[in-house]
């Protein structure tokens, strides 16, 4: 028993000077390097995660936002507009409503979905009104021969 005991100690020792690391390797279980790496894994894998729908989610928001400000400005339209020209060049549709305004008109500019921009002279509800400020208009030496009524409800617009 007696030499059994420092024997004993001994290996105790040498348990005690090894590290933990030594004896999960021998086991075949992850060591404490592995353990630290597979944890910072997790951590940026959450974090890129967490990006990822934070992104998502502002995504999301913009497009319910514009789908809402769209909404809002079909709202405010009235339905029916003097169209004086319908211009696919930006500059051109600028000079017309620089003209309208001069002649003390509020113009709109409605931009259809085939790339086509619209210039609206006046808006009005009422249908009859529209058709009046019309034909009023072609006194006007700005007034090109393509003027037209434009019903919103055709919905070609945004």
């Amino acid at each position: 028993m007696k030499k059994i005991f420092p024997l004993l100690i001994g290996i105790m020792l040498l348990g005690s000077l090894n590290s933990c690391d030594w004896i999960r390797s021998r086991l075949g279980m992850p060591t404490s390097v592995e353990l630290k790496q597979k944890k910072e894994q997790i951590i940026k894998d959450s974090l890129d995660k967490l990006a990822r729908e934070q992104e998502a989610a502002r995504l999301e928001q913009f497009r319910l936002d514009s789908l809402a400000r769209i909404e809002a400005e079909k709202e405010a339209l009235k339905r029916y507009h003097v169209v004086l020209g319908s211009f696919i060049m930006d500059n051109n549709a600028k000079r017309m409503m620089e003209t309208l305004t001069r002649l003390g008109y509020q113009p709109k500019r409605l931009e259809f979905r085939n790339g086509y921009s619209v210039i609206s002279a006046y808006q009005s509800n009422s249908l009859s009104e529209a058709y009046n400020k019309m034909y009023t208009m072609f006194a006007l030496d700005i007034t090109p021969y393509d003027v037209w009524v434009y019903d919103t409800n055709q919905n070609l617009h945004f």
